[in-house]
């Protein structure tokens, strides 16, 4: 499995604007993604402006597909009014887990 993160700091007063932004735009468009396994936004319990996007993926392929798909910067667009600064992305690979990792088989 393969994890991408993305690190922001919302400006001051925004983080609800953005978790209504996040639910009604990012999830949705991750849905028609190959090989995603799941969309999370995390807020920071000591800094409530501060926060984490996480997306899984199965593979690889299926990560490097969506980052040159296009729609990572559309997305980050709608959230410049929000956003205190220039978000940073990471990308990971799940090396241990007390998860199952189940791949799904088409």
């Amino acid at each position: 499995m393969y994890v991408r993160m993305t690190f922001f700091k919302a400006k001051p007063g925004k983080i609800d604007d953005l978790r209504n932004l996040y639910v009604n735009e990012v999830i949705p468009a991750h849905k028609d993604h190959k090989g995603i396994r799941f969309v999370h936004l995390l807020e920071s319990l000591d800094n409530k402006e501060e926060g984490i996007s996480i997306t899984a993926w199965d593979t690889r392929g299926d990560l490097e597909a969506y980052q040159r798909s296009g729609d990572y910067p559309k997305i980050v667009g709608k959230f410049k009014e929000l956003l205190d600064s220039e978000p940073a992305y990471r990308a990971y690979e799940v090396t241990a887990s007390s998860e199952p990792m189940i791949l799904r088989i088409f």
